[in-house]
């Protein structure tokens, strides 16, 4: 775009990208979705239990918060659940990757890896220096977030306050 000034010479604006933050990156996601599946009980893991691992993966300030409710010192209810519909479309991308697929575990829908899956989860896991903090949750706190603790957050964000 060319824009006339007072003077008689002209000037362009170009758009420049914007930033985009790290959550909404297809980079981001699909390789954190990965890790939350590997440390999850058979490499699969219901849309709930993702949902939250997403949302307190997201930031330190939502993993704190989520440690001390698994820690049992602040209260279920403290908890919200979102969900998002960036993270719906990662689990498309996963299964058309063929990286993951979907099952039934216990009546209800799951989403579990697949050998291609494991194998990069793997590789993810063993690197050092990508998803530091967010391995170090994952690895302290996963196999505490069992269904039955995502059914006890859900029910909790259900009841009457």
């Amino acid at each position: 775009m060319s824009y006339k000034i007072h003077t008689d010479q002209n000037f362009s604006f170009e758009r420049k990208p914007s930033p985009v933050p790290g959550d909404l990156r297809i980079g981001w996601r699909i390789p954190l979705t990965l890790l939350m599946l590997n440390c999850s009980r058979g490499k699969k893991a219901s849309l709930a239990k993702l949902n939250l691992l997403n949302d307190a993966l997201r930031s330190e300030r939502s993993r704190e918060k989520l440690s001390k409710i698994i820690r049992g010192e602040t209260a279920h209810i403290e908890w919200r659940m979102r969900v998002e519909p960036a993270f719906a479309r990662n689990m498309d991308l996963l299964t058309g990757g063929q990286l993951a697929e979907w099952e039934v575990a216990n009546g209800k829908a799951a989403i579990c890896l697949t050998n291609k899956g494991k194998d990069i989860a793997d590789r993810l896991e063993n690197d050092e220096e990508s998803f530091i903090s967010e391995k170090a949750f994952l690895r302290e706190y996963a196999s505490k977030i069992t269904e039955g603790f995502v059914t006890q957050i859900l029910l909790a964000n259900k009841a009457p306050s």
